[in-house]
C-alpha cells in the first residue's frame, strides 16, 4: 500500500540511530536483545498513527479501538 514503505524506513531508522548505534553491541545475541527491547518499547509505549494514535498492545488486547483516537482530554482553564 502507498505510504507503508516510509513508515518501515522510519522504524528502521529509529532502531538504528536511537537504539543500536548508542553503544557497542558485542555479538549477534546482543543485537537480538536490543532489537527485542525496541520491539517491546515500540508496541507498548509508542502510539501509532495507523492505529488512530493508540498503542499496538492496547489495540491487540482489546483495550483500545484502532479506529477511535485515544487523545487525552484537553484541559480547559478558567478565564479570568
Amino acid at each position: 500500500m502507498p505510504g507503508q514503505n516510509g513508515s518501515c524506513e522510519r522504524g528502521f531508522g529509529f532502531l538504528k540511530y536511537e537504539k543500536l548505534f548508542l553503544e557497542e553491541i558485542p555479538d549477534v545475541l546482543g543485537l537480538v536483545r536490543h532489537a527485542e527491547d525496541y520491539r517491546a518499547e515500540c508496541n507498548t509505549l509508542g502510539p501509532h498513527e495507523a492505529l488512530a494514535w493508540n498503542r499496538p498492545h492496547d489495540v491487540h488486547t482489546g483495550l483500545a479501538d484502532p479506529l477511535v483516537p485515544n487523545f487525552p482530554e484537553p484541559e480547559n482553564l478558567p478565564v479570568t
